[in-house]
C-alpha cells in the first residue's frame, strides 16, 4: 500500500530530492527560514527534520517543492505529468474500508486532547500564531451524504480549538452553510500526513457530488483505504500519519488572522467559524507534514489540480490546445499560460476566455503558439514582445475572482487576455537557436570547466 513513508523510500533514491537533518529545529520561525533559505539558492528538496524543539515527532515540509516530486508522485516525469492529472483524475476508484489502520494506532481523547503535542509550525514573523497547513479535511454533505475533501489553513487558538479559513469558493463553504441553515454543528476529520497523491486528489476540480477519496485513488492508481473514525461519522485515509477527529460550530466565530498567503502578503483578521478537536489518533511514530506557506510548495501544489481543469475547458474552445501552464511567479493561480496550434484568427480570445470561465483566481492568460515553451517565464515573455497585438487583446471588468486576491474588491478583479500568436497569414519564419548545438563542445574551445 502506497503511503508518505513508501513516498520518502522513493526519494531518499533520488538524488538531491530529500534532506535529513538531526539537528534542533525550533518550529517557530527557524523551520521555515531554513526552506527560504534553500529557495533563494535555487535548491528545492523535502526536508525531514528529526529533532523539533517542543515534540517527539519529525516535521516533513517542502514535499511539494518541485514538479519532479509531483511528477514521482503519479509515477511519471515533468513532461508528462500535466496529462497523468488529467486522465488519472478522470479515472475514480473506489476506496476500500477497513477495520484496523496505521493512523489509529495511538489515540487521545478527554483531558488528553492537546494540539501542542504536535510540532505544529509558525511560518513567518506576522503570523498570529502556529498554523497547520497540510490538514486534508473531510466532510460529509448532510443531504446528500457525500464527503468531500480539500485544504484549509488551520490557525491555533488554544489545546483543543482552531480557527478555519473556509474558503468561499470552496464546496465545503457551501456545505457548512447547510449544517448552518440546520443549526448542528459539521463534523470533522483532518488528516495531516499521506502520500502527496492524496494532496493533489484532494485539491481536484471535481463537481460537488464526486467524493475527492475516489479521486485519490485515481491518482494513486489503487484504491485508498479508508477507517472509521471514533468520535464522529466520517472515514479518513488508513495509511495517514495523523488525524483530528471534531467539529465546526454553525454559530461560534474567532479572530483568525494575519498569515502570510500563497500571495506573499498576509491576510487580514476576520471573526471566522472554529474547529474544536475531540480526539486525536496517530500512528506510534507518526511524521508530522507542514507545507511551507507562501514557498515555492505551496504554489505547486495548489497550481496542478487547476491544470486539468483549465485544459479541459480550453479545449473545448480551442481543439488544437498543446498544453497550459500556471508559472510560479504569478503565484501559480493568478496568471496562465497557453500553447495553441492556431487554426483561425480569434481562437486565442476564446481559449483565454475559457481560462477564466475555468478558475476564478486566474486574472490574466498568455496565449501563444504551440513551438513556444510555456514552461519558461523567457520564452513567453519574449513572445509578447514579438507577437502581441493590443487590438486582439481583451480586458474584462467587475469579474469574479479571489477573495483574497491583493487586487480584489470584495472579491471582484480585472483580467486581461493577451494574443501573443503570430498571424496567420505571417511568412516570416523563427531561427531554430538549437540547431546544430549537439555538435559544439565547449571544453574544445575554452579552459574553463564546463
Amino acid at each position: 500500500m502506497k503511503d508518505l513513508r513508501h513516498f520518502l523510500k522513493v526519494l531518499s533514491g533520488v538524488t538531491g530530492e530529500l534532506l535529513t537533518t538531526k539537528e534542533s529545529v525550533d518550529p517557530k520561525l527557524e523551520l521555515t527560514r531554513i526552506i527560504y533559505k534553500l529557495e533563494k539558492e535555487r535548491k528545492h528538496p523535502a526536508v525531514l527534520f528529526k529533532n523539533v524543539f517542543g515534540s517527539q515527532i519529525p516535521v516533513l515540509t517542502n514535499l511539494f517543492g518541485n514538479r519532479k516530486r509531483l511528477a514521482l508522485a503519479l509515477d511519471t516525469n515533468e513532461a508528462g505529468v500535466n496529462q497523468v492529472y488529467r486522465e488519472r483524475e478522470k479515472n475514480l476508484l473506489p476506496p476500500v474500508m477497513v477495520s484496523s489502520a496505521p493512523v489509529q494506532e495511538v489515540v487521545y481523547s478527554g483531558d488528553d486532547v492537546r494540539l501542542g503535542m504536535l510540532p505544529i509550525v509558525t511560518h513567518n514573523s506576522g503570523d498570529a500564531g502556529p498554523y497547520i497547513t497540510a490538514g486534508i479535511m473531510t466532510v460529509r454533505d448532510p443531504e446528500t451524504k457525500i464527503r468531500n475533501s480539500g485544504i484549509y489553513r488551520l490557525m491555533v487558538q488554544n489545546v483543543h480549538q482552531m480557527g478555519v479559513h473556509l474558503a468561499e469558493s470552496s464546496h465545503v463553504y457551501y456545505i457548512y452553510q447547510k449544517y448552518c441553515a440546520l443549526k448542528q454543528p459539521m463534523p470533522v476529520a483532518i488528516t495531516i500526513g499521506a502520500h502527496p497523491a492524496l494532496y493533489l486528489g484532494s485539491l481536484s476540480f471535481q463537481g460537488i457530488d464526486t467524493d475527492e477519496f475516489e479521486v485519490m485513488g485515481g491518482l494513486l492508481g489503487e484504491g485508498i483505504e479508508l477507517v472509521k473514525c471514533h468520535t464522529v461519522d466520517l472515514e479518513v485515509p488508513a495509511q495517514g500519519e495523523i488525524c483530528l477527529e471534531g467539529y465546526i460550530h454553525w454559530e461560534t466565530r474567532a479572530p483568525e488572522g494575519p498569515v502570510g498567503e500563497w500571495h506573499t502578503l498576509y491576510s487580514g483578521i476576520n471573526n471566522y467559524p472554529v474547529v474544536t478537536i475531540k480526539t486525536i489518533t496517530m500512528r506510534k511514530d507518526p511524521i508530522y507534514l507542514d507545507i511551507c506557506s507562501g514557498a515555492t510548495e505551496h504554489l505547486l501544489m495548489g497550481g496542478l489540480p487547476r491544470l486539468g481543469q483549465i485544459y479541459n475547458y480550453v479545449k473545448c474552445a480551442c481543439p488544437g490546445v498543446k498544453e497550459v501552464y500556471m508559472p510560479p511567479t504569478g503565484f501559480c493561480r493568478t496568471t496562465c499560460y497557453v500553447a495553441i496550434k492556431k487554426c483561425v484568427e480569434g481562437e486565442p480570445a476564446n481559449g483565454a476566455a475559457a481560462v477564466f470561465a475555468a478558475d476564478p483566481f486566474v486574472r490574466h492568460v498568455v496565449v501563444v503558439d504551440e513551438d513556444v515553451d510555456i514552461f519558461d517565464d523567457s520564452e513567453v515573455l519574449r513572445a509578447i514582445n514579438l507577437n502581441m497585438d493590443i487590438n486582439k487583446c481583451f480586458i474584462m471588468r467587475h469579474a469574479k475572482g479571489s477573495p483574497i486576491d491583493p487586487t480584489s474588491r470584495n472579491g471582484v478583479v480585472t483580467k486581461v487576455a493577451i494574443d501573443a500568436t503570430r498571424p496567420l497569414n505571417s511568412n516570416l519564419k523563427r531561427v531554430n537557436y538549437n540547431e546544430g548545438l549537439e555538435q559544439i563542445d565547449l571544453r574544445h574551445f575554452f579552459e574553463q570547466d564546463y
